[in-house]
């Protein structure tokens, strides 16, 4: 955690947020826009962070899927009995994480059924984060890539375990996916994470294990204290053109920085802010076809 600079002043450590999501070159070559989705919010000292990674297979129709989890994510997670609850009961910090994901797979039913389409036609994978000062709960069905910062150093978490058929994965929808692929797990001191779609595994992680490329969250994290602008992560994001797959990119940074209240000794005004990926842009039907679990 950055340390603070004037101690005499007052203020609070709060969490500062920047997302993107890109299109992969392979999409703009066959004419396809993006399957990815990302969310987050802060509100009363708590952040929730999500990025969805619609299926390939059903291009068009699986960024419905990505959106509308991220989507749902967030804005229960924001909901002001969750944040209560989030406060008060850290022993059921895993129990809230997995309702987030059983009410993420109601939304994205609901959204295939108003769009007259097979469930299937809609799958996405999830991972999610829900922080305030004292620690993190992580969940994730499907790949991607959590990384976590604390007092221990930078670390990537609840890795997918791949069979033998490595561009495989589960999806929220599949069958089983709460019992098969739904991880979870709380970590205290979480002074800065990440989320990331699978897009991004070769540039920020080793690919045979795992784990973070360490200069590459930690620099970022220090350039989102700094105020770095989602607008000018895009623009990295879509710099990036050596990343072996071509596939969309998506990341959600957040890290805890100092802010000084310069609104002393008045009361400082409540903020509740919510930031996400735009819906998608088009639909194209296609027979439900989906590759990994389903």
């Amino acid at each position: 955690m950055s340390a603070r600079a004037d101690k005499d002043r007052p203020g609070s450590w709060e969490w500062a947020v920047c997302g993107a999501s890109v299109t992969g070159d392979m999409h703009r070559r066959r004419g396809l826009d993006c399957d990815d989705a990302y969310g987050y919010g802060v509100a009363g000292g708590l952040v929730v962070a999500a990025v969805a990674d619609g299926a390939g297979s059903v291009s068009g129709t699986s960024a419905w899927g990505s959106y509308t989890a991220c989507q749902s994510v967030v804005r229960n997670a924001l909901h002001s009995q969750f944040r209560r609850d989030f406060a008060t009961d850290p022993g059921g910090h895993r129990a809230q994480m997995r309702w987030l994901f059983e009410r993420a797979l109601q939304h994205v039913r609901r959204r295939a059924d108003a769009m007259q389409l097979e469930l299937p036609m809609l799958a996405t994978t999830l991972s999610v984060v829900v922080a305030d000062r004292r620690g993190a709960v992580l969940g994730q069905i499907g790949d991607g890539v959590i990384a976590v910062e604390t007092e221990s150093g930078i670390s990537t978490r609840l890795i997918e375990t791949k069979d033998e058929y490595a561009n495989t994965t589960w999806f929220l929808q599949s069958d089983r996916a709460f019992d098969v692929s739904f991880r979870s797990e709380t970590q205290p001191g979480v002074s800065a994470f990440a989320l990331s779609t699978d897009g991004m595994s070769y540039k920020i992680t080793d690919i045979t294990t795992g784990g973070a490329y360490e200069p590459f969250f930690r620099g970022s994290w220090e350039h989102v204290r700094a105020g770095t602008s989602s607008a000018h992560f895009a623009a990295l994001l879509r710099g990036i053109t050596d990343d072996q797959t071509g596939d969309d990119k998506t990341m959600v940074l957040s890290a805890l920085r100092w802010e000084d209240d310069d609104f002393h000794p008045s009361a400082r005004p409540v903020r509740t802010t919510i930031v996400g990926s735009p819906p998608p842009a088009t639909v194209r039907a296609r027979h439900p076809q989906v590759g990994g679990h389903v």
